[in-house]
């Protein structure tokens, strides 16, 4: 069976590094590799792992990677952190009957306190769309990938530095997959 690695740095960050600029920085990596890595178009290389270690000196390697068999990261019964979806939900229930509150639980996970409670309510979550499988992507697809907020990439498509596509009699905007690779290349968000 194959395996693949998987880091826990991006839970780890929470409360340590304010935002991904200051863990890229602390790292000594690019915010683009950072939003690669966290859209799942990226794996777990040398570069990062190095990077990973200057920003959590005080964490061993197991602390910050784990591995995972080939091809499940996204199944049923897994969630971002490789944990499995019963022991997550279990320890939240553990720490909702202790008494903490929505969001101070949220703190612990890295998770906001309304997927906490969605998590305790049995709700799943918005799944995020499988971006590798479809040639044209919405401004909300780019958006959630680069984790920004749709207006600015509505910006950047005005200003050139996103090359987008009109379609339709509403000229609604598409963009290409490798386009919007090739703008993470560049490096050309600030």
């Amino acid at each position: 069976m194959n395996m693949k690695l998987e880091t826990r740095v991006f839970e780890l960050s929470h409360g340590k590094y304010a935002n991904l600029n200051e863990l890229a920085k602390a790292m000594g990596i690019s915010v683009s590799y950072i939003l690669r890595l966290k859209g799942g178009t990226r794996t777990v290389g040398r570069k990062f792992i190095i990077g990973a270690k200057k920003a959590f000196p005080e964490h061993k390697l197991d602390d910050l990677f784990y591995f995972v068999p080939d091809g499940s990261g996204n199944a049923v019964g897994t969630t971002e952190a490789g944990i499995g979806a019963g022991s997550r939900r279990d320890e939240i229930v553990k720490l909702r009957n202790t008494g903490l509150s929505y969001a101070e639980i949220g703190c612990r996970f890295g998770i906001s306190r309304e997927r906490v409670q969605r998590i305790l309510e049995g709700k799943s979550s918005r799944r995020k769309p499988d971006l590798r499988s479809r040639a044209m992507l919405t401004i909300s697809d780019v958006a959630q990938f680069l984790g920004m907020h749709v207006n600015t990439v509505r910006r950047w498509s005005d200003q050139g530095m996103l090359k987008s596509y009109r379609i339709g009699s509403r000229g609604d905007r598409r963009f290409r997959r490798e386009d919007v690779d090739d703008f993470l290349k560049k490096g050309e968000i600030k």
